[in-house]
């Protein structure tokens, strides 16, 4: 359970998340309780922003899946697969989006080219600065 300032308990800390181990539960089952509860949030959130970016550029995601890549954020497959990495959760919703819409446009242009990042451009006009964070921002790790 995440703590939204609409269900504060007393004395706990605003967006905490409570997971539902024993008092005895080794740094290693709370680390993967939570990195577990992450990746369903990943996963809701992400489908969503696909949905929503997928309807404005006109593609069709047949397949949503998570990665834990050390290098890339996402993937596109000609097939319209889309995978991504689930540590974008820990971004703002700005940079998510890019992502998500990045992958999508390559379901239309299956490189980099002027016309790719024209398709990223005409439902993201500030996508740079979005693309920026992803090299400038820093990730909790969990491993």
């Amino acid at each position: 359970m995440l703590n939204s300032d609409a269900e504060a308990l007393p004395g706990v800390p605003r967006l905490t998340l409570h997971v539902g181990l024993p008092h005895t539960a080794a740094p290693e089952q709370i680390r993967d309780a939570v990195q577990s509860w992450l990746q369903r949030r990943a996963r809701r959130v992400f489908q969503e922003r696909v949905d929503l970016f997928a309807a404005r550029l006109g593609v069709r995601c047949t397949r949503l899946s998570l990665s834990s890549a050390q290098t890339r954020w996402g993937s596109a497959s000609a097939d319209g697969s889309i995978r991504l990495n689930w540590r974008l959760v820990h971004f703002a919703m700005a940079t998510i989006d890019y992502v998500v819409t990045h992958e999508l446009a390559h379901l239309r242009e299956m490189n980099h080219s002027d016309r790719f990042w024209d398709v990223v451009r005409s439902v993201m006009p500030d996508y740079e600065r979005e693309r920026g964070k992803l090299k400038d921002d820093v990730l909790p790790v969990f491993d």
